[in-house]
């Protein structure tokens, strides 16, 4: 059976949590226990999921449950890449000092402060409203199955900022170029902060990677 769209959701927020950059930016928002039991929580329901897929047709319950589900899933995804993109500004800040204020901006989110205390507000109700759901699928009789562990740690190797695999380009590429654009103005009249946003699995986290990542970029602000 093909993998679930549920089940790849789980899986890419569970290796989002295995990546070193999420790992330290967990340490910088003091949220490292939250996370840690937001992780604690998925193996258990994407065990179930396969299962849950099959017996939804006849269960409109369960329908509402995986559609639940599937909501806090995306909103964990949204903090862990708030979280993660931290990491990456500080990471550019931190061994680049010298780089233009442009760059400093673009990866600036807020001030630090007040977006720990959003950060660590908003990955609490991700853990409680995933830990209310997890209770809610004993209701259902659901029988675990095995996933395949190895898609986990592939994707975790994926959140890395030093690692983009091609096909995380494919459909972005123009985005890319113009956010490229942008950054290379030099017109100061010019927004120098570009806001990315949309809805959950859309990808915004691998788009920020793939413009820092690019070759351009690197040698225009000699990165």
């Amino acid at each position: 059976m093909a993998e679930s769209l549920l089940i790849s959701i789980a899986q890419g927020v569970l290796g989002k949590i295995a990546s070193p950059a999420l790992q330290q930016a967990g340490a910088i928002y003091n949220v490292e226990n939250q996370i840690r039991e937001l992780k604690d929580k998925l193996p258990a329901i994407t065990a179930v999921l396969s299962d849950a897929e099959e017996k939804r047709a006849k269960n409109p319950r369960l329908q509402v449950w995986l559609g639940q589900l599937q909501d806090v899933l995306y909103d964990a995804e949204d903090v862990l890449d708030e979280i993660e993109c931290e990491a990456l500004r500080k990471q550019v800040i931190n061994q680049y000092g010298g780089v233009k204020e442009k760059v400093h901006r673009f990866f600036s989110l807020s001030n630090p402060l007040i977006l720990r205390v959003k950060v660590s507000q908003k990955i609490k109700e991700v853990r409680e409203t995933l830990s209310k759901i997890s209770d809610a699928k004993n209701e259902f009789g659901l029988n675990e199955r095995s996933v395949d562990s190895d898609a986990t740690h592939k994707r975790s190797r994926e959140m890395t900022y030093s690692f983009i695999s091609e096909s995380a380009n494919v459909g972005r590429d123009n985005d890319k170029q113009k956010i490229i654009k942008i950054l290379m103005q030099t017109d100061e009249e010019k927004p120098s902060v570009i806001p990315i946003v949309g809805i959950g699995g859309l990808g915004k986290t691998t788009l920020v990677k793939l413009v820092y990542n690019d070759h351009s970029v690197k040698e225009h602000f000699d990165l």
